[in-house]
């Protein structure tokens, strides 16, 4: 997608239609800034104003996507009108496709960064919270205890990336002493496999617990 193209094609339909930047900004909702933006290749529209700034400079999505004019200019017919129409509802779908695009996108994102924290909050509770408890409690209770209730918001989340949750639990306790099978190296393994093992069963009953409420509701409603 060659932007400054873009950028050239919409400054020059404003002014085949004798508007101003101020003019056009007015008319979808935006600042001149960001119309002299788009206008000099140093950024797109956003998603939310390429269909109404289409339609102010008279233009197809696709040709402002384009840079150019894609149909000619031609004595209006019933076949151009079919063509017109054909071209808008393409115009829909590829907006709505962007748009579903960039939900799918935030929401993995905001999915990975969320899992990324319970993931800190993990190493916390098992490699440095241990050091900050009171001789008067058991460490691998209260560590089993948080890490439990880690797990269940893990399983509660919409993500499907929450199953590999416990795949890093386990390279957690392999990295406090990779490749040493024999002694502490293996007790140690072999506790990453019972955290994890416990974080399978707690995903599995929050999301079973989770997919049930949703379908209750959907009942009640």
């Amino acid at each position: 997608m060659d932007i400054a193209k873009i950028g050239t094609f919409i400054k020059t339909q404003r002014a085949d239609l004798n508007m101003t930047q101020k003019e056009l900004a007015e008319k979808i909702g935006c600042t001149n800034k960001a119309v002299s933006r788009w206008e000099t290749g140093k950024g797109l529209p956003d998603m939310s104003f390429i269909i109404p700034l289409s339609e102010a400079l008279n233009i197809s999505v696709n040709e402002l996507l384009a840079g150019e004019k894609i149909i000619p200019d031609m004595q209006e017919t019933v076949e151009i009108k079919t063509v017109n129409e054909i071209v808008k509802k393409n115009d829909e779908t590829i907006i709505s496709m962007m748009h579903e695009t960039n939900k799918t996108v935030k929401r993995h994102t905001n999915s990975f960064l969320k899992l990324f924290i319970l993931l800190c909050l993990q190493i916390f509770v098992l490699f440095i919270y241990p050091n900050f408890i009171p001789d008067t409690f058991e460490p691998l209770v209260s560590m089993i205890f948080l890490s439990a209730v880690i797990y269940a918001v893990v399983g509660f989340s919409k993500t499907q990336l929450k199953w590999l949750f416990p795949i890093a639990v386990i390279l957690l306790f392999f990295g406090a002493n990779p490749f040493d099978m024999s002694g502490d190296g293996l007790i140690v393994f072999v506790v990453g496999l019972y955290f994890a093992a416990g974080a399978y069963v707690i995903i599995a009953v929050c999301t079973l617990i989770d997919f049930l409420i949703k379908k209750l509701r959907s009942k009640i409603r």
